[in-house]
């Protein structure tokens, strides 16, 4: 499923670079705090209790494919790739609303704990870049297994609740937050690049947390 967000970002260089890295970073930092800022307000203050099939498939499917679509055909354009964006990171935001049924101690264990690791692989992303270029692969074909693994999930009753698997997920997207933030020294530092670097790191974070949340509430 993330990789359906992935943009041609990361193979992007050579082109021009028009700010600093400590600007780039900052602008990269700025567009995820809006992202995730949409996300929090459209789950706990917009989100319907229960939504329809309906919903489900208008809100949650095609507003975040026209986002995809918008934002990755119109990387070069910041204003069109932004709305976007949000196609994306709103819609999120409302299919997220189910945590709100979730006890508030395990949303704030899992703030708590989604914040650390995005701070600390964030920064390994950075210093560490040999270690993070060398994991690609595994990356992809972890995640390919995983999805994998979830859609079974969903057909074999005995799998659910099943907290290891959330471990892994939430393993998985943790090394995917270091690994992107890596791959983001590499491009050339402009705001169409910091919008796209943010894209993929709000999927990571967003799917790290859902992780995090559905181990913590399957080990309450």
């Amino acid at each position: 499923m993330k990789k359906m967000f992935k943009t041609e970002v990361f193979d992007r260089s050579g082109g021009y670079s028009s700010m600093s890295e400590r600007s780039f970073m900052a602008t990269i930092a700025g567009f995820v705090g809006w992202g995730l800022l949409m996300v929090f307000i459209m789950a706990t203050k917009l989100a319907p209790p229960s939504p329809s099939l309906g919903y489900l498939l208008g809100v949650g499917l095609a507003l975040p494919i026209i986002g995809i679509l918008v934002a990755g055909f119109c990387q070069d354009n910041p204003i069109l790739s932004f709305i976007g964006y949000n196609l994306i990171t709103i819609p999120l935001g409302l299919c997220m609303g189910w945590v709100s049924t979730t006890k508030t101690t395990v949303i704030q264990d899992a703030l708590t704990l989604t914040l650390l690791i995005t701070c600390v692989m964030g920064v390994l992303g950075i210093i560490l870049p040999k270690f993070f270029e060398s994991i690609g692969g595994f990356l992809f074909y972890s995640l390919l297994a995983l999805v994998i693994v979830r859609i079974i999930q969903i057909f074999v009753p005995a799998m659910h609740g099943m907290s290891i698997i959330d471990y892994i997920a939430a393993g998985i997207f943790s090394l995917y937050i270091g690994y992107d933030m890596h791959r983001a020294t590499l491009v050339d530092r402009n705001v169409a690049n910091a919008l796209q670097v943010a894209i993929s790191l709000v999927l990571d974070i967003v799917n790290l947390f859902l992780s995090i949340v559905s181990a913590l509430s399957n080990d309450d």
